[in-house]
């Protein structure tokens, strides 16, 4: 049953604020004795996150604050603990998010999981977005450095499962500036008549304060990438378990009842790569009154097509969503590159070792 006039604004649902939902946050709030919320970056289905100040620290980090009816049994936290305590040089570890702080809130709701974060000024759905058109050299060392992060979490015997746009963090080696995030906008909660008032949701609701565009002028070479969001994350001996990438993001043996192993995974990174390198997706799927079967017939359309027509077909194809200057060399070699982790069967798929020794990062 509603109870709450609907906000039509880009913010979280409004009636996920209930038992076993989201916490209700407002500006200034803290969690800990010590993280002062000054500012909200995103929602997801499973969390809030904000940006808080670590006034013992004196420094700005991120909190995501989980649903109280996931809260108690996160997989996500014992993965981020297992690679907190990694004891290893793996040169990927600096490329996944690492978990700072860790602990539970009580609130109206439930008993919350709050994870700690360091602070990351941009993502890569919000670069595609501006549709900037990047260079073999900016493709060349983003790719390599989410390789690099891929290749720690595979060799830590786990599945990413849910590589995105959303999910590739960006920032400078800097702390948070006066310019990182926008004045906050607010929409107020407002109960329908009738219904009985309590503490479960805020007074109001609030949209991302990541500024548009914050990374756009920023040279390549001074921009530190991390594979972030953890949610999806499982180790490679569960089985029982479907990961819950993004359907275009799927691959093939995903969209049916077929064995699956870490190389959903490179699929992922083949899509995610041609999107960060022409701000487009490789398979666009229009879902809106669509079934999932017809959405899923769609895709599998798209891939047989893919597939059908081969390399050739794929350089012309990405030629033509690349800047007029990008070159027809690093073109081919991106190409090939990108075909190496689109096989239809997960054996032909490269490892991420191969990818990182691919002519088109080293060459």
């Amino acid at each position: 049953m509603r109870r709450f006039e609907r906000i039509h604004d880009v913010v979280e649902p409004v009636e996920e604020y209930r038992a076993g939902g989201y916490h209700p946050v407002h500006l200034e709030d803290t969690f800990h004795h010590r993280y002062r919320i000054v500012g909200k970056w995103a929602f997801g289905q499973f969390s809030t996150v904000w940006i808080a100040e670590d006034t013992r620290l004196k420094r700005y980090v991120t909190l995501k604050i989980l649903k109280a009816n996931i809260s108690s049994n996160s997989r996500e936290r014992s993965i981020l603990l297992h690679l907190s305590k990694a004891d290893t040089h793996h040169p990927g570890k600096k490329h996944v998010l690492q978990l700072l702080d860790q602990f539970e809130h009580k609130g109206p709701n439930g008993l919350h999981l709050c994870l700690v974060f360091p602070v990351m000024m941009s993502d890569g759905q919000a670069m595609t977005i501006r549709e900037k058109p990047r260079c073999p050299d900016y493709v060349r060392e983003i790719s390599n450095q989410i390789l690099l992060g891929l290749s720690y979490l595979h060799d830590q015997g786990l599945i990413h499962g849910d590589l995105q746009p959303a999910n590739i963090l960006f920032t400078l080696d800097s702390d948070l500036s006066g310019g990182m995030i926008t004045e906050p906008e607010f929409s107020p909660v407002k109960w329908l008549p009738g219904v009985e008032m309590d503490n479960s949701a805020p007074r109001y609701l609030m949209s991302s304060q990541r500024p548009r565009g914050m990374l756009d002028n920023a040279a390549f070479s001074t921009l530190l990438v991390k594979i972030g969001d953890m949610g999806g994350a499982m180790w490679n001996t569960q089985d029982d378990v479907l990961p819950v990438t993004p359907t275009a993001l799927r691959a093939p043996e995903l969209l049916q009842p077929k064995s699956w192993n870490e190389k959903v995974d490179i699929w992922a990174l083949g899509c995610l790569i041609f999107q960060l390198a022409t701000n487009e997706p490789l398979f666009p799927i229009e879902s809106f009154g669509c079934t999932i079967d017809e959405v899923l017939g769609i895709l599998r359309s798209l891939m047989h097509e893919l597939f059908e027509h081969g390399n050739q077909k794929f350089v012309s194809y990405l030629s033509e969503r690349l800047p007029t200057d990008f070159g027809k060399e690093n073109t081919e070699k991106l190409a090939n590159f990108l075909w190496s982790a689109l096989q239809e069967r997960p054996e032909d798929r490269e490892s991420t070792t191969g990818l990182l020794n691919h002519p088109f990062l080293v060459g």
